[in-house]
């Protein structure tokens, strides 16, 4: 390539050590801007591809090692600024300088765990389940149904088998059909949050937009519950629906803004009952921060998560659909005392035909035995929202969460019956 500088190989400049010659190791912030702004610069990762694989980077313009990186001079563009990676950023930066000293114009060394840590999202790790006995078997791939929607949550099954979830920030419910494809299933659904299918097939849904309500919103729309004692509900988050018809469902209060670096401020929360009459009682609030709700296949016992506790909740369900005997069921993996206050990240829950009760936490998908016992966690490319066995025999796992549709293959069937 005419204009090249004569390539210096890296042994050679393998002891670039001065400071003004090094470039400097970006942050979150930095990294994000210039994917967002994808023409600004090109990405040369420097490592192998099976650590890629692993641990997942970001959409790169080459892909070579370090040692390869004089030869590939001629294949580096000069009229982009360019970036390089490493899983800390000590071989990218290594690279960076070299790339330096032949003239290119480089804006520094990204670090992918680092940008991960900070809390930024990788691209292209593989993703693959741990060997759960009755659950899942081991290396079954997590696969990505489809990323970009606008805050992903409340997957249910629909009675062929396909997936219905809400789409919030869009205000409508999308449906994913047995064979992939993706549509509009309910337009203009009020804000929608969560799903539950009553007994003759309608969709009941959490409404997030003013007044926050439980209704049906297809076929028909019909308004079930808006308010306690006179009093709007905060912003209910999810629900559960029994046979009888009796409805469960949470509201974790709106949190006020906090300054950063302050611990957070505790709203006005409720786990409430709404009976087949139209009666509201609220059954605690106590829990700190109450979110996913879901019963056991006999729909004798409720359990409910804790986004800031430790623990999953259960409750015992009496014939009238009233609740009893609150108590820990299970400790969760995701539970962590961060600055800001303790939180487990504990969301939806799910539970398959022999009781086992999967919840999406910080951890990712974290499984429990109908005692309670741990049996693993399914990590996943994205922190997971909520989660439904859906599928022609229901023997699928979806899990949502941040605009993101995953499906993993269970060796676990899905409870077969309407509600969630």
């Amino acid at each position: 390539m005419a204009g090249l500088a004569t390539p210096v190989s890296v042994a050679a400049q393998s002891a670039i050590t001065a400071e003004a010659q090094t470039p400097a190791t970006l942050d979150r912030a930095a990294i994000d801007s210039l994917l967002a702004n994808p023409a600004e610069a090109v990405f040369i990762d420097l490592r192998r591809a099976d650590e890629i694989a692993a641990n997942g980077g970001f959409p790169v313009y080459l892909n070579i090692q370090l040692s390869e990186l004089d030869r590939f001079l001629p294949y580096i563009p000069r009229d982009r600024a360019i970036v390089t990676v490493s899983n800390r950023g000590h071989r990218a930066l290594t690279g960076a300088a070299l790339l330096a000293q032949q003239g290119f114009r480089v804006l520094g060394a990204a670090g992918a765990l680092d940008y991960q840590d900070q809390g930024g999202d990788l691209f292209g790790r593989r993703f693959e389940t741990p060997a759960i006995p009755g659950v899942v078997a081991a290396d079954t791939r997590v696969e990505v149904v489809r990323e970009g929607f606008a805050a992903t949550e409340g997957p249910v099954a629909l009675a062929d088998g396909s997936l219905a979830f809400t789409e919030n920030s869009a205000n409508r419910v999308v449906r994913i059909g047995t064979d992939g494809a993706v549509s509009t299933h309910v337009p203009d659904a009020g804000g929608p949050n969560a799903l539950a299918i009553n007994g003759q097939g309608a969709i009941v849904a959490v409404q997030t937009a003013s007044p926050s309500s439980i209704a049906v919103i297809a076929p028909y729309r019909q308004v079930l519950a808006s308010s306690f004692h006179g009093r709007p509900f905060g912003r209910i988050n999810d629900l559960a629906l029994a046979q009888t018809g009796d409805i469960y469902f949470t509201d974790p209060g709106v949190v006020p803004q906090t300054p950063a670096g302050q611990p957070r401020i505790q709203p006005e929360t409720g786990l409430y009952h709404l009976a087949p009459d139209g009666t509201v009682t609220l059954v605690t609030s106590d829990i700190r921060r109450p979110n996913g709700v879901a019963l056991s296949p006999n729909e004798r016992t409720l359990y409910v998560a804790d986004s800031w506790g430790r623990e999953l909740i259960a409750y015992s369900v009496a014939t009238d659909g009233g609740l009893s005997n609150p108590r820990p069921f299970a400790a969760l993996a995701g539970f962590a005392e961060l600055p800001e206050g303790p939180t487990s990240g504990a969301d939806g829950i799910a539970v398959d035909s022999e009781g086992r009760v999967y919840v999406a936490t910080r951890a990712g998908v974290e499984i429990f035995s109908p005692q309670g016992e741990a049996l693993g966690v399914i990590a996943l490319p994205r922190q997971p929202q909520n989660l439904a066995f859906a599928g022609t025999d229901r023997s699928h796992l979806y899990v949502v969460g941040r605009g993101s549709v995953f499906r993993i293959a269970t060796q676990a069937r899905g409870v077969d019956r309407p509600g969630k």
